[in-house]
């Protein structure tokens, strides 16, 4: 089973996650339950019920639960390569290093994932926004930070930006129309972020549509996520729930399927791509 091709190897978490998958689809081959699975270790079956869900496993208890399943030679392998992987931690003085504790999983998902779809209703995403756009933002932030502290935050977040040229990866955004209607700085400023969309919409592999007001109430309309996604065997997505104060990453692979659903009915219900270019142009001549 070979591994994705990406710009980066995927963060250890990820790693995780695929293991647990892999061992939720030995044990079932090997037909036995959850609970059969934790007389193998002597532990509950909320236990296995984590370990699936990608919550991790030792060493050993991965070796007993091979024994109990006897896999194949390369499945085995494969299994016991997840592990290896999922407990590397990243090197010290990285990129990622640059961004507070909560973002740091955010920065290693963003070039490793082959698909990336986000909906946000109030702001504009990071990956798309103006340096301009950026640094109204952070001088919006109470308490105050430092000139220094901006130029620190807009410089990371500019390299950010970069993933998008990479056209190996798809990435599609749906805005709000109320994201695009606040006002962040002057309007020579919003004017610059209109046009940087309309450009971000000829790119290969970006799609942007935008939610009228005049669409009404649509499902999930106030939630800021971002659902990543990975073509590994199986697939594994991971939805971020941007929260004030940081954020949460759902990984349960009873939940993520009802985002997948959310972020479906808010594809329809938005406007499409060429749609939403005459939109933006709109805005652009009315700045």
């Amino acid at each position: 089973m070979a591994q994705p091709q990406s710009q980066q190897q995927l963060p250890a978490p990820v790693m995780k996650i695929l293991l647990g998958h892999e061992l939720l689809r030995q044990r079932k081959e090997a037909g036995l339950t959850q609970d059969e699975a934790s007389e193998v270790l002597h532990c509950t079956q909320q236990k296995i019920a984590y370990i699936e869900n990608g919550g991790g496993i030792k060493y050993l208890e991965l070796k007993g639960l091979l024994a109990a399943y006897q896999p194949g030679d390369a499945d085995r392998a494969y299994a016991e390569d997840l592990h290896t992987e999922s407990n590397h931690r990243a090197k010290r003085g990285g990129f990622r290093s640059r961004f507070r504790q909560h973002m740091r999983l955010l920065v290693d998902l963003e070039p490793t994932c082959q698909r990336y779809f986000s909906h946000l209703s109030k702001l504009v995403p990071g990956l798309l926004q103006t340096e301009d756009y950026m640094r109204a933002l952070f001088r919006a932030w109470r308490p105050s930070t430092s000139q220094g502290q901006i130029d620190t935050d807009t410089a990371a977040r500019l390299a950010r930006q970069k993933i998008l040229d990479n056209t190996e990866q798809q990435f599609w955004f749906i805005l709000d129309e109320a994201a695009l209607r606040r006002t962040a700085g002057s309007r020579d400023i919003m004017k610059a972020q209109f046009l940087r969309l309309v450009e971000i919409i000829d790119r290969p592999n970006v799609e942007l549509q935008v939610v009228s007001f005049d669409t009404g109430y649509y499902m999930g309309q106030a939630h800021t996520y971002t659902i990543f996604g990975y073509d590994t065997t199986p697939p594994v997505d991971i939805v971020y729930l941007e929260q004030h104060d940081g954020g949460d990453y759902v990984d349960d692979i009873k939940r993520t399927p009802k985002y997948q659903a959310l972020w479906e009915q808010q594809k329809a219900a938005a406007m499409g791509p060429e749609q939403t270019r005459r939109f933006l142009l709109d805005l652009v001549q009315s700045s």
